[in-house]
């Protein structure tokens, strides 16, 4: 498996820099553009083996957010990280976003309207449900080293499965996590703003993820004006690691018909 991820690095192209900060991002594949937005404790390393399934039918762009891993800058709010997406943009694409990057991803939409699709997993917004459950799927992981955290969303004896660079990113983001888990702002949204955006929308949920996901999936579901909910069977809050066949197919098939609807 960790021999099919480093492959899939192998064959990326177009790694380079973003100014103001830096950001490190890499393309690989061809076809309709898709960029994958990452969570808190994480970076594009964790992307990998979803972009090997996908780059196939897309051009898929994988970029590191400010603050974490190989890309400059740090986390101060919300609204920095929508400005560094948009900026990698060249016009519409497809976005792929999971925990806090469903957050990032959810308020880009809000203001770039021709976006060909948005899939979410597990959106890391409890505030739309009044409270603010601890990261790592809901668990309090403040004092977590990379392992035991990574292991709180993966299952005991995930840190030995991880491929050398997904370890890395864990390793390399735990200050990054604390920093987004500290900006209230972002861990909720004006569900009142998402009417705006009539572009297909999958949420798809982890059946073995903690049960708050799906509740907030049903209230941004029901915000927005074309959102679907999918169930991801056997899979928890990372299924680009864990599943990333059946997500990859999942994220496929809803993004072909989406362009296809367009």
């Amino acid at each position: 498996m960790a021999a099919a991820v480093a492959e899939a690095g192998r064959r990326s192209h177009g790694i380079g820099a973003y100014a103001d900060p830096v950001l490190q991002h890499e393309t690989t594949g061809s076809g309709e553009p898709l960029v994958l937005v990452h969570g808190s404790w994480a970076d594009s390393r964790h992307w990998l083996r979803l972009a090997a399934e996908l780059e196939d039918t897309f051009a898929v762009l994988l970029y590191d957010r400010r603050g974490h891993g190989r890309s400059g800058g740090r986390h101060t709010n919300v609204q920095d990280d929508v400005d560094d997406l948009a900026g990698l943009l060249h016009g519409p694409a497809h976005v792929v976003a999971g925990s806090f990057g469903g957050s990032i991803a959810l308020r880009l939409a809000t203001s770039q309207p021709d976006l060909k699709s948005l899939s979410l997993h597990e959106p890391a917004l409890p505030g739309v449900l009044g409270g603010a459950p601890g990261g790592g799927g809901g668990q309090q992981t403040g004092g977590m080293d990379p392992k035991a955290f990574a292991e709180s969303s993966l299952g005991e004896g995930a840190w030995d499965w991880l491929s050398e660079d997904e370890r890395e990113g864990f390793r390399a983001n735990g200050q990054a996590w604390r920093d987004e888990m500290a900006d209230a702002t972002a861990l909720s949204i004006d569900t009142a703003s998402l009417a705006s955006f009539e572009r297909p929308v999958m949420i798809s949920v982890g059946s073995e993820g903690a049960p708050f996901f799906r509740a907030i999936a049903e209230a941004l579901a029901d915000a927005l004006p074309n959102a679907e909910i999918h169930m991801i069977d056997g899979a928890g809050h990372l299924p680009h690691l864990t599943h990333a066949r059946e997500y990859g197919e999942l994220v496929r098939s809803f993004a072909t018909a989406a362009a296809a609807r367009r």
